[in-house]
């Protein structure tokens, strides 16, 4: 029965299951007919690579594969396991998996690009193309990505030499009617794809049946040359409410109809409202061209599309199409279509996708994080007249210029939110003003000036060891004007013999470490902290009036927190404002953008292997996150926290008592004392905050920059992190960090010039 198909017009597989008594009988009939039939088992290997893509989180190995697979195997006849698949065309008698799991493998790499869910839906959905040159490469990109289970194709024509300057099809189909080419290559991919073939191509009489018949077309796709067919297509596609999509090969024109959306819509957009219907049938030659340019808008056409328009039928015979183009626009169709079938673009226009523009010579554009920033940028002559309105105080002492200098450098030391250094000095008439440098601090993690002013505590206690180191005290006046926070400290000087009460000195000897001082992210050993260790880093947090530790070295609630804290560096990463700061404010990608900034991490000190960063340059795109977001993915960053606490000696919380901007700047003086105190025990210290950036949103009516469904995320993260360290809400909460042993890093942060941190205007005498 076989042997008297018409190869030629053959294009639809023949599938056997030899499970079925029926399709065995057929089977073995085909193969006895023909000795030099070409049999491939493809079967095993497909198993196998099944196996594998539901193991994603376990690298098996081939020895791992083939256990799998020979244990599945046992009790089983392989040849009536899957499906058989014979093409006519090509001789070929082929041994695959069965539809389901055939479909499961080879749509497993549009995940998440497009959900399993997604993908399920997608499964029922029909398409029809009429037209088969850019058709084609339509075509086979929604059968190669899936996008549908059913197409149906329309077109006269046959496969011709000049094609293959945009068809990608070999020369052996020349003379083949180009739905039946289209459909093969079709089948050669997928053989459960259902395919109908309209070889005569479209008329009056069957248009309805190839939009209607078997179930109505989701989507009608018209990349035909005839006029009077792409006008009569659209008018019954808006009478059954079928959306209608077009590319046109040039400056990547697209076109999208929504019929299913807007019943009365016009057809074309209305480019052809003010032309007779009359003259949209049997359309004469002297008035094609002048329908085409209305219906493309000529004067928004390329250049050398309009210039091709003019020579047809002059030096050229037809509408010129480059495969380049007639590429990308099957991609462009084929996203759309997707979208629209999963109800993820709803509306209708006419779209360009023009490379000249997208890719060309432009003027830079300013990416700045800083575009953004309200703050203004510190001016010194404003911090001069505010210094200026406090009387300098009796027997206290005026430093030396360069003392002052080596005293603020060693401030500047101190660890900051994303080494933004917020802080700026002014030495003013004997006396040291520590201002808050309100546009440097400006970022996500900042809310409500929290980290800046921990931040500014920190090199607070810096600037107190190196001012005892030159046998001076130090007397000082914090956050002085009630309604201005910019004014953070007031500090004067004295002489030891001085009997005036000075700022305590917790360990005089730390001031030795401020220089060695890191945030040291490097692969770490997890040992055991001692008792005596453990009592003498606590000691260092409470010699700050109210300060406390909370220290989890319980490995399971430690694996816990690593989890949290996974959890909130994805919630920000992907947050909008938080990927912003990420990507424009944190980050140095580069050693020369590190030396010129001063500021930020050094991507070679994240401590990162390179499948980390590389994952970490992906996701720098918006639009990624965002789909990322969407989806729950980039829960790498949690496995990456898990790893991180998993090689943790202990996981460490600072807190001090109240929640005052001076309480946030104590914590700061106390997570510096603590840090201090490991770096001379040898430990390695690695800043965990984000949960703690994130949580003190919780509580505030005004901020803008969580959705719903982060800001219910953030409250299930602390009611977890409570569970594990309960900690009363009466307390600022300064610093989570890792403590473990590690090499020192190669690299440290960069810090800026003295020049640009202090600035030293005492009155002339």
């Amino acid at each position: 029965m076989y042997q008297d198909l018409e190869l030629n017009e053959t294009y639809l597989p023949v599938l056997f299951e030899l499970s079925q008594e029926a399709d065995k009988e057929k089977f073995s009939d085909i193969i006895s007919a023909q000795t030099d039939r070409i049999i491939l088992d493809l079967f095993a290997s497909q198993k196998k690579e099944i196996f594998k893509i539901r193991s994603p989180k376990k690298r098996l190995s081939p020895d791992d594969l083939d256990a799998l697979y020979n244990t599945w195997t046992e009790g089983r006849s392989l040849e009536n396991e899957g499906t058989w698949v014979y093409y006519p065309w090509l001789n070929k008698m082929i041994h695959t998996l069965s539809k389901e799991e055939f479909i499961e493998l080879r749509t497993s790499r549009n995940q998440f690009k497009i959900t399993p869910s997604e993908q399920s839906s997608l499964f029922n959905k029909k398409i029809g193309i009429i037209g088969l040159s850019v058709g084609h490469a339509v075509a086979l990109s929604i059968a190669t990505e899936r996008i549908c289970s059913t197409l149906k194709l329309a077109d006269f024509d046959t496969i011709e030499l000049s094609n293959l300057n945009r068809i990608k099809t070999g020369i052996q189909n020349i003379g083949l009617n180009k739905c039946i080419v289209t459909a093969r290559e079709i089948a050669e991919i997928d053989p459960f794809i259902k395919i109908e073939c309209y070889q005569e191509g479209l008329t009056d009489e069957n248009l309805e049946a190839f939009l209607l018949e078997g179930g109505k077309l989701d989507i009608l796709i018209d990349e035909c040359d005839g006029l009077e067919m792409k006008i009569a297509s659209r008018q019954m596609a808006k009478k059954y409410q079928i959306p209608v999509v077009m590319e046109t090969s040039d400056k990547g024109m697209l076109d999208v109809e929504r019929f299913d959306l807007e019943a009365d819509r016009s057809i074309l957009h209305g480019f052809l409202d003010d032309v007779p219907p009359e003259r949209l049938k049997n359309i004469s030659p002297e008035d094609r061209i002048p329908l085409v340019l209305k219906i493309v808008d000529a004067k928004n056409s390329s250049l050398r599309g309009q210039l091709s328009l003019i020579e047809v039928g002059q030096s050229i015979s037809t509408w010129p199409q480059l495969a380049s183009a007639v590429t990308l626009g099957g991609g462009v169709v084929t996203d759309v279509c997707r979208r629209i079938l999963l109800d993820q673009y709803n509306e209708s226009g006419r779209y360009y996708v023009d490379l000249e523009k997208i890719i060309g010579n432009k003027k830079p554009v300013d990416k700045s994080w800083n575009a953004d920033n309200p703050h203004p940028t510190f001016s010194l002559q404003d911090a001069i007249k505010l210094a200026d309105t406090f009387p300098v105080p009796e027997n206290s002492y005026s430093p030396a210029p360069e003392i002052v200098s080596e005293i603020v450098e060693a401030a500047g030391l101190a660890p900051s939110n994303a080494n933004d250094q917020p802080w700026k000095w002014v030495y003013r008439n004997g006396r040291l003003f520590l201002f808050h440098d309100e546009k440097r601090s400006f970022s996500f993690a900042n809310f409500s000036d929290i980290s800046a002013h921990v931040s500014l505590g920190a090199a607070y206690e810096n600037l107190l060891l190196k001012t005892n180191q030159h046998n001076l005290k130090v007397k000082s006046e914090l956050f002085p004007l009630k309604n201005d926070k910019s004014l953070v400290a007031i500090v004067d000087f004295y002489k030891e013999e001085n009997e005036t009460v000075f700022e305590t000195i917790y360990s005089p000897e730390s001031v030795a470490f401020i220089a060695n001082r890191s945030s040291n992210r490097n692969l770490s050993q997890p040992v055991e902290i001692t008792q005596a260790e453990l009592e003498s880093l606590t000691e260092s947090v409470k010699s700050v009036q109210g300060g406390e530790i909370h220290f989890i070295t319980d490995r399971e609630k430690i694996l816990l927190l690593g989890k949290i804290i996974g959890e909130s560096e994805r919630i920000t990463l992907l947050n909008k404002a938080g990927h912003k700061d990420f990507y424009e404010r944190n980050i140095r990608w580069t050693p020369d953008h590190t030396e010129k900034s001063g500021d930020g991490i050094d991507i070679r000190g994240m401590g990162m292997v390179p499948a980390q960063i590389a994952a970490l340059s992906i996701i720098k795109e918006p639009k990624i996150a965002e789909v990322l977001k969407t989806i729950g993915g980039a829960n790498a960053l949690v496995d990456g926290a898990l790893r991180t606490a998993s090689l943790a000696s202990g996981i460490g919380l600072v807190t001090v008592a109240g929640t005052s901007s001076a309480d946030y700047f104590a914590g700061g003086i106390a997570l510096q004392r603590l840090w201090l105190k490991a770096e001379k025990m040898g430990f390695a210290i690695h800043p965990l905050n984000a949960p703690l950036y994130l949580f003190a949103r919780l509580n505030s009516n005004q901020d803008e920059t969580l959705d719903p469904k982060e800001i219910e995320q953030i409250r299930e993260l602390r009611t977890k992190f409570l569970d594990i360290i309960p900690v009363r809400k009466d307390v600022a909460e300064t610093f989570l960090f890792k403590i473990a042993k590690a090499d020192k890093p190669a690299i440290k942060s960069k810090r800026l010039p003295l020049s640009e941190i202090l600035f030293i205007e005492n009155k002339a005498l």
